[in-house]
């Protein structure tokens, strides 16, 4: 399970330690409760480029980052092999930041009332949905919470959108590393980048 960094409440530990550049670090910031999201990712793109200042001993001002609609945030640094994503939900919103390849992440806060069933069979794959519906009844929505969250942050590692499982998407997907998050209760979240890289450090510190 990989630490969540909220921010700028981790900031004093990564201004201690700018020189510790995990290979993959997940920030949180709180947003406002509600569904309005310009707000929320403008938020989040400040704590990006604060993160980055400090790792880079740069203003977050010289931090430059780009957005086309539908395609991932992307770093405008030369020199600087940077990847990003980030995922939001009502009252926080999460990035992934990379060196060295691509990344994704993805949350979701657990549903109260959901039919879960046909996303599963279409998207999940039948292995996935025989193994949700085997589970008790209480553990299959949070169980396919959590798969929904390891299949989006792939596919966002992979730069694909999302289709109907099939034995190529499958393979694909199984050359990611899928990593649980650790969040508050009630939300699901993972974070993907490619099995060939180098193993995934964090920094050794709880907030």
């Amino acid at each position: 399970m990989l630490t969540v960094h909220p921010w700028p409440a981790s900031r004093p530990l990564m201004a201690a330690a700018p020189e510790a550049r995990p290979d993959v670090l997940v920030i949180s910031v709180a947003t406002p409760s509600h569904t309005l999201r310009d707000a929320a990712r403008a938020q989040l793109r400040g704590a990006v480029r604060d993160v980055l200042g400090l790792q880079l001993n740069r203003s977050p001002e010289s931090i430059g980052l780009m957005s086309v609609p539908g395609q991932a945030i992307r770093v405008d640094l030369p020199g600087h092999a940077i990847s990003l994503s980030a995922s939001h939900e009502s009252g926080i919103s999460v990035a992934a930041i990379r060196r060295g390849g691509p990344v994704g992440v993805d949350i979701m806060r657990l549903p109260e009332e959901f039919e879960w069933q046909p996303l599963a069979r279409d998207y999940l794959g039948l292995q996935a949905f025989a193994k949700l519906e085997r589970m008790p009844k209480h553990e299959q929505l949070p169980a396919f919470t959590r798969e929904w969250t390891r299949l989006e942050a792939a596919l966002k590692c992979l730069g694909i959108g999302l289709q109907e499982w099939n034995a190529s998407l499958e393979r694909q997907i199984r050359a990611c590393r899928i990593i649980r998050l650790a969040l508050p209760a009630g939300l699901f979240g993972s974070v993907a980048c490619e099995k060939v890289a180098s193993r995934v450090k964090t920094i050794s510190h709880s907030v």
